[in-house]
């Protein structure tokens, strides 16, 4: 009797929180009809619970002992389940729509400023979050010219609280700045889609650490422009890299025999980011993730039957400052998130 006095009162105070939320605009309508369903449910299982008996029984919990509480809870928690879903569905989407009015804005930005013309050019797309310190040594040592195409660097500055856009811009860079930090994914779409409107034929991408060595941005494009790929990936793997961890050089192979077997196609580097592709290409692309798009890159081009091959790289340590990856379990963790999100899709 006592639990169904309590069930009794939990109920009435949800209904008058709900109504008090509606009243104030914090709650849709649909939502309260939930709700109301939900606290309807608590006071007849706690005033006549055996109106409840026909359901229950339906779903296979007999009257007798403790069955129809135990029905009761089953029943609550996947409503409550459910409803955390939805939540979480909401604010996936005024996550993306906010993401995509900041990028919208930066794009106008980048308008006004006055789009470059890379008709016909080579652009190379650079995200980066704070790396005042790395982006110049990065510009530099870029050639002005690539496999016969003049190189233009695009560095999107990606909620960057330091110098990272002014010294980009002193060294004769484009800069998108945005001003909300989304991820090392959204940044490159963000350059990828303001490489194609400014006319780009190849779009290039490599870090703003320094790991990456310019000068072997030849091998990553010459195969495009002979037309023997849609997307050329650079693989440290095939060439030499510097080791940071165990646990990298090891998540480096097991995903990249986890996408291979996904994608069909052998992949020995899945998570560098130093790539080239064809503006062709990259307009058939449907990229979504915000922080761990190598994966989704790969597995929708290889989805869409897109030819990739691999070229050695040399992967060097980063030139100064901390590594702005998150630790190794929840890399992994969000990496295999975006290969099966890709997958799925």
């Amino acid at each position: 009797m006592g639990l169904r006095i309590f069930g009794g009162i939990v109920a009435a105070l949800i209904a008058s929180f709900a109504v008090s939320r509606y009243n104030k605009g914090l709650l849709r309508r649909g939502e309260l009809l939930a709700i109301a369903l939900v606290t309807s449910g608590l006071l007849v299982a706690a005033v006549a619970p055996s109106l409840l008996d026909p359901i229950l029984s339906a779903l296979g919990f007999q009257p007798g002992g403790e069955r129809r509480i135990i029905g009761l809870l089953v029943i609550s928690n996947l409503f409550t389940m459910g409803l955390l879903f939805r939540g979480f569905t909401r604010d996936d989407v005024l996550s993306t729509e906010l993401g995509n009015l900041v990028d919208y804005l930066a794009l106008r930005r980048l308008e006004d400023e006055g789009h470059p013309e890379l008709r016909g050019a080579c652009a190379v797309v650079i995200p980066a979050y704070n790396e005042a310190e790395n982006v110049p040594d990065v510009l530099r040592e870029m050639p002005r010219e690539v496999s016969g195409l003049p190189l233009h660097p695009i560095v999107v500055a990606d909620g960057c609280t330091d110098a990272t856009e002014a010294t980009a811009r002193n060294l004769g860079a484009v800069v998108i700045r945005r001003d909300l930090r989304r991820g090392s994914g959204a940044a490159v779409r963000l350059g990828y889609e303001a490489a194609l409107k400014a006319g780009a034929r190849i779009v290039v991408t490599l870090d703003a650490d320094g790991q990456h060595d310019a000068r072997e941005m030849d091998a990553l494009v010459r195969p495009l422009l002979e037309g023997d790929a849609d997307m050329v990936q650079g693989s440290r793997t095939l060439g030499e890299f510097e080791v940071e961890s165990r646990a990298r050089k090891h998540g480096v192979r097991i995903f990249a025999r986890l996408i291979s077997v996904l994608g069909g196609r052998k992949i020995t580097d899945p998570s560098t980011g130093y790539r080239a592709i064809t503006a062709h290409a990259l307009r058939r692309l449907d990229l979504r993730q915000d922080q761990f798009y190598v994966s989704e890159l790969i597995l929708d081009c290889a989805r869409k039957g897109m030819r990739i091959i691999e070229v050695p790289i040399a992967l060097r340590r980063r030139a100064s400052g901390f590594t702005k990856k998150p630790t190794t379990l929840r890399y992994a963790w969000g990496f295999s998130k975006a290969i099966m999100r890709t997958w799925l899709r």
